[in-house]
């Protein structure tokens, strides 16, 4: 194969600026496969587990009882919850190689992974009937020592990741790119900016006007072209073929799929921007036709009762609770100041439906018209026991009337004053999406810290990227998550205002 190759009338090579005509390249010796590296996640991610699971229990027992324990017990117990951990990682495919290799490390779908074997775990013990066979103290240590080590072992496995794939010891999907000189330099710019195990050692330039089969010259130029490629690809051992051809050309399309179908590979038609936008596509039958689902609703059916039996639960259970609480609340605030005890807001809840929002009064105004002004640090019109009540969240809890009412939920992105929605949602890409869910009392921006006055875009971006990604990612174990960080981490109570 020549390093220039002429094509429909033009001659392309390296000066257009990518790999000249066709190009090869070379596999290593040995290398983790596709199989691989999920394996040896799993095996480390076992035996780190049953090593904390071990170490943790005789040292409690030790320094508590003078004796070790039960060490066979503290190894099952070990296996056990390192299974559970990895169960959920399993079923969402998260232990792939190309996992490991995105930007940004997934620290809190560990932690929330973590927190969920622990709750398997206790679920499993009760229907056993042995929860009295373990100490709870060190169940504590336990979690606390092994969240830090599946954190610490989450940072290594990317680090390895990269390592072991600059080394070329996991093995790449080798493939051969088609299109014009422009689409292939799109590709490999958007390559050479991401860790990725994908590998372009063939590719095949194309004129920038498609060949069209139903004319005979170009049909023959196209079947030759499409034959020289076959060659190279079974010569090159390709992987997978992608095709970087615009959609519209489905002549083309169908010419090269048929060309390729005779080889074992997989083979990819660009999705283009789609892909960019939407990280979900998947291929669906709507009535009579197949086509490409963008986006799905955040919850399903099953979903959503299950949420909202658990928001009907926990607020019923609280209000009981916290009656007393309410009480002296109440007084404290009809002491402090004159006005009424509730403070009632119009806001925007589940597909911009307007509700009432619950809260415990705290200022002096009651803000509700066209244009409200955020609270802000040291604000005269806070009262002084509106001060304490918005420091610890208290100002909150009467959102669990509009929870019982259906309007919110116990967790979720917290809704701002009409006036803010309809302010932000010009002004910021997504932010109308915060309320495809109910709005929550407490949510995954506020425990990130992120509360307290908007004074610029970029805080409420911030905010909304947060929502954003509870909504994507959200399972009961996540809320419960939530909840406990609501009251126990020192962000859920920062820039209180």
């Amino acid at each position: 194969m020549s390093g220039v190759q002429r094509i429909g009338g033009r001659a392309t090579g390296a000066k257009d600026g990518i790999p000249a005509g066709f190009r090869g390249g070379h596999k290593g010796r040995w290398a983790l496969g596709e199989l691989g590296f999920p394996v040896v996640v799993a095996a480390l991610t076992t035996i780190s587990t049953m090593l904390v699971c071990l170490a943790t229990g005789v040292a409690y027992h030790l320094h508590v009882y003078g004796n070790s324990g039960n060490i066979r017990s503290f190894i099952a117990v070990g296996v056990l919850v390192a299974f559970l951990d990895i169960l959920p990682s399993v079923f969402r495919s998260e232990l792939s190689v190309d996992r490991y290799l995105t930007k940004q490390p997934r620290i809190g779908r560990v932690l929330l992974n973590w927190t969920w074997a622990f709750f398997a775990l206790a679920v499993v013990a009760f229907l056993a009937k042995s929860t009295a066979t373990f100490s709870r103290g060190w169940l504590v240590l336990f979690y606390c020592v092994g969240a830090i080590t599946v954190v610490a072992l989450e940072l290594a496995l990317r680090l390895a990741a990269r390592t072991a794939l600059a080394a070329g010891r996991i093995t790449r999907q080798r493939l051969m790119l088609i299109g014009t000189p422009d689409e292939i330099r799109r590709f490999n710019s958007a390559q050479d900016k991401v860790h990725s195990t994908v590998e372009v050692v063939c590719v095949v330039a194309v004129p920038a006007q498609p060949l069209d089969p139903s004319h005979l010259e170009q049909r023959k130029l196209l079947l030759d072209l499409l034959d020289r490629a076959v060659v190279s690809a079974r010569a090159h051992e390709i992987d997978g073929i992608v095709l970087l051809s615009d959609w519209s050309e489905g002549a083309f399309i169908d010419s090269c799929v048929a060309a390729f179908t005779l080889l074992p590979v997989s083979i990819h038609l660009d999705a283009g921007r789609l892909a960019d936008r939407f990280h979900g596509i998947r291929i669906d039958r709507v009535g009579p036709v197949a086509a490409f689902s963008l986006t799905e609703p955040p919850m399903g059916a099953l979903q959503s009762l299950a949420k909202r039996l658990f928001d009907l639960v926990t607020a019923a259970c609280a209000l009981v609770l916290l009656g007393g609480l309410f009480l002296f609340v109440a007084l404290l605030i009809k002491w402090d100041s004159s006005g009424p005890v509730f403070f009632r807001q119009r806001r925007l809840g589940y597909n911009q439906r307007e509700f009432r929002i619950f809260k415990f009064r705290t200022m002096s105004v009651m803000d509700d018209g066209d244009k409200v002004q955020q609270a802000t640090r040291n604000d005269p019109r806070v009262t002084r026991v509106g001060r304490i009540l918005r420091q610890y969240n208290i100002d909150e809890l009467p959102q669990l009337i509009n929870v019982l009412r259906g309007e919110m939920s116990i967790v979720g992105p917290r809704p701002h004053a009409v006036a803010h929605d309809r302010l932000f949602e010009k002004r910021i890409e997504m932010y109308p999406r915060r309320l495809n869910v109910r709005p929550g009392i407490t949510g995954w921006a506020q425990v990130h810290g992120h509360r307290g006055a908007t004074d610029t875009d970029d805080k409420m971006a911030a905010r909304v990227e947060h929502d954003l990604y509870y909504i994507d990612n959200w399972s009961l174990a996540l809320d419960v998550y939530i909840m406990v960080l609501t009251v126990v981490s020192p962000k859920a109570y920062r820039n209180a205002c």
